[in-house]
């Protein structure tokens, strides 16, 4: 564990008033010992829904009216692993007429354990962001940065497993405190197995209409390919897919539901490029090379908007992006669309012979739901034989000092069975996880996850912030701040993240994996709190006041690699299934390790059956249950409108080696609920 000091706050304050009406206080919060500044700490005037949050800098800002704060008001500093600091406003007026320094003295003096730095590499050198190190048969781990470079608390005699997608793990028993240089192999026989598997499986041929006769969809790039495995239930428009999907193209949606990428290239593409079209409020304009893109359907010019064309009809879609390529096209860019039914036998009467569309997804299953198929633990069994609070709680202590209950998943059930009786003890018990497991990002993720299911938003605020120390590097540290910034007020904050995340403003860190799910969520922000915002510098097409989801689906997994599938079938019985493995999403997996996330929103949108949605899920390994891979569903019906509802699960994804179904959905268009929430 990282030595605890001191903290120095430098307050430049700057009493100004504006108009005799406005009080701004800025202030920087550095490290006493390095000098450096502290992000992530917690400045408030409690009771007064006045609070800001110090940025990467350690600055924070409080801008309040003159006369709404009186000398006896209290105003409060919190950080984690420091005393809380409270004082009313006249005293620290007082301190600071003194001086313009104050300190946070640290919980406790903790032993810090001995700090060992290493690399870790790849063939030639290459340095591996995001592996972890980690001590065998402990909490204790840590994460390469981008230069591969880790610090972790280690003795002589630990064994320290190195861990990265794709790699041979890799065991080093520490023979001294002197800097290790971790070299990983690449794990051919796993790739490899995966490709194979692929190869396996006769692929049926397919082809694209170019307009000039039948062209094998092989002869194409796949950078500049998109076929109907691409595309999954997430996808509601032709643009959806597109959309982040190849380079350099570029998509602006109007007043429809997509909306494109918030960033620098994107606002300065909508008056750019040498044609100039009017954009209509329904209408999907495609640039690439600041010009405007030709599409083709089936062969033949398409005139009408791109989004008019029914997503789940389409085959293949190939992006011809080189002037070579597109020289039969006027040199202009142009995107070749194939419908399924392009290429299939017909009889004399037009109609399709044998349509394989939509065929072997009738869904004919029947499985148990999730809180019935899951068998229940000893310790669970014995609590539930108590037959008052009393008794459970004299279990609960005479269990805990078993060494063998010192894991994640103990915690989390006794907190939940406790929030029956009594929902504070509940998160009291929820506590211990922190304790057990402060460097462990993946612990602590369970805890956050159980944390915003019990409604604790301003905990699981402490505990993201938390792992976003830990995981500086990982996309995903700063998306999760945003959400619970915005679940727990901080509405100012969380809209800078999205801004900045969206703008790629964080250097060496790739929120591309997050682009869909940030935007969504920012532009929820915006239509439900903007008169509690500055959003001058949002692009107007953000702003638009008919942003809405029929339903929102989130997951959320706490370790990047995790293997699962998704089902979903419609009120029709027709399946459809996303699956998160090495076999089936090689790229995606390496990417989510690479750049540090692991989410997907999936939503359901002006679909043209009603009726209930059954979501099935299946792990697709097993696991070990001292610290295992837990999944946060939310659920959210009415996005983004004022009587939007949302559902919170945490789900035991270990334990689900047999599909099971996690949640059902009544969809009607325009869901009604009478609870609003954040």
């Amino acid at each position: 564990m990282k030595k605890n000091t001191c903290l120095l706050i430098s307050f430049f304050f700057v009493f100004t008033a504006f108009a005799q009406y406005e009080v701004k206080i800025d202030a920087y919060i550095l490290d006493r010992e390095t000098k450096e500044p502290i992000p992530y700490v917690n400045v408030e005037f409690p009771g007064k829904d006045l609070k800001a949050i110090t940025d990467a800098s350690g600055k924070f800002t409080l801008t309040f009216d003159e006369g709404w704060i009186g000398e006896n008001d209290r105003f409060q500093l919190l950080a984690n692993g420091y005393k809380e600091v409270t004082t009313e406003m006249y005293k620290l007026n007082r301190y600071l007429s003194v001086t313009d320094k104050i300190y946070l003295t640290a919980d406790a003096v903790v032993q810090s354990k001995n700090m060992l730095k290493g690399t870790v590499s790849a063939e030639k050198k290459l340095s591996i962001q995001n592996a972890s190190v980690r001590v065998k048969n402990s909490f204790t781990v840590a994460h390469t940065d981008f230069d591969g470079l880790f610090e972790i608390g280690a003795s002589v005699g630990d064994t320290l497993v190195v861990k990265y997608l794709g790699m041979e793990r890799k065991e080093i028993v520490v023979r001294d405190l002197k800097p290790l240089d971790i070299a990983l192999t690449s794990n051919a026989e796993l790739l490899n197995t995966v490709t194979l598997k692929g190869a396996k499986k006769e692929k049926k041929k397919k082809y694209v209409d170019t307009g000039f006769g039948r062209v094998n969809l092989n002869t194409f790039g796949a950078s500049t390919v998109i076929s109907s495995e691409d595309i999954g239930p997430q996808h509601i428009y032709v643009t959806d897919v597109l959309r982040g999907s190849v380079a350099g193209l570029f998509v602006y949606n109007g007043e429809s539901n997509a909306a494109s990428r918030f960033s620098q290239t994107a606002r300065s593409g909508f008056g750019g490029g040498t044609n100039n079209n009017n954009i209509g409020p329904a209408g999907a304009v495609l640039k690439l090379r600041g010009q405007i893109v030709n599409i083709y359907y089936d062969g033949f010019p398409f005139g009408g908007s791109i989004d008019d064309i029914e997503i789940r009809s389409i085959d293949n879609i190939v992006v011809l992006k080189s002037i070579a390529s597109t020289i039969l096209y006027g040199g202009s860019p142009t995107i070749l669309i194939t419908s399924k039914n392009r290429f299939l036998q017909k009889n004399a009467d037009g109609n399709v012979v044998n349509s394989a569309l939509l065929t072997n997804n009738n869904y004919k299953e029947t499985i148990p739901v999730i809180s019935i198929s899951e068998e229940k633990s000893l310790y669970m069994l014995e609590l539930e034989t108590a037959k008052n609070y009393t008794q459970a709680l004299e279990i609960y202590e005479k269990q805990k000092q078993n060494p063998m209950r010192k894991t994640i998943p103990y915690f989390l059930d006794t907190a939940e069975y406790f929030k029956r009786w009594n929902h504070e003890k509940g998160v009291d018990i929820l506590k211990n996880i922190e304790v057990l497991a402060i460097e462990n990002p993946k612990a602590l993720k369970s805890l956050a996850y159980k944390l915003e299911e019990f409604g604790e938003f301003a905990a699981a605020k402490k505990v993201y912030q938390r792992i976003a120390v830990l995981l500086p590097n990982a996309s995903q540290s700063y998306r999760d701040l945003a959400l619970v910034y915005k679940r727990a007020g901080n509405y100012q904050e969380s809209l800078d993240l999205y801004v900045k995340m969206l703008t790629d403003s964080f250097e060496n860190i790739d929120f591309s994996g997050l682009e869909k799910p940030l935007l969504s969520e920012m532009q929820q922000l915006l239509r439900r709190h903007r008169v509690e915002l500055n959003y001058k510098d949002i692009p107007s097409n953000l702003l638009k006041a008919t942003f809405h989801y029929d339903v929102r689906i989130v997951l959320e997994w706490n370790r990047t690699d995790a293997e699962f599938e998704l089902q979903f079938v419609n009120p029709s019985k027709k399946f459809y299934t996303w699956k998160h493995s090495l076999e089936s999403k090689k790229e995606r997996l390496l990417d989510e390790a690479k750049n540090g996330y692991h989410t997907e929103e999936f939503i359901i949108d002006e679909a043209d059956i009603t009726g209930k949605w059954m979501i099935n899920i299946k792990s697709l390994e097993n696991e070990k249950s001292f610290n295992p891979t837990y999944l946060k569903y939310t659920l959210y019906t009415n996005y983004g409108s004022p009587n939007q509802k949302r559902t919170i699960k945490v789900v035991k994804l270990y334990k689900q080696q047999q599909k099971v179904t996690l949640d059902t959905i009544n969809y009607q268009q325009q869901q009604s609920s009478n609870e609003t929430q954040k």
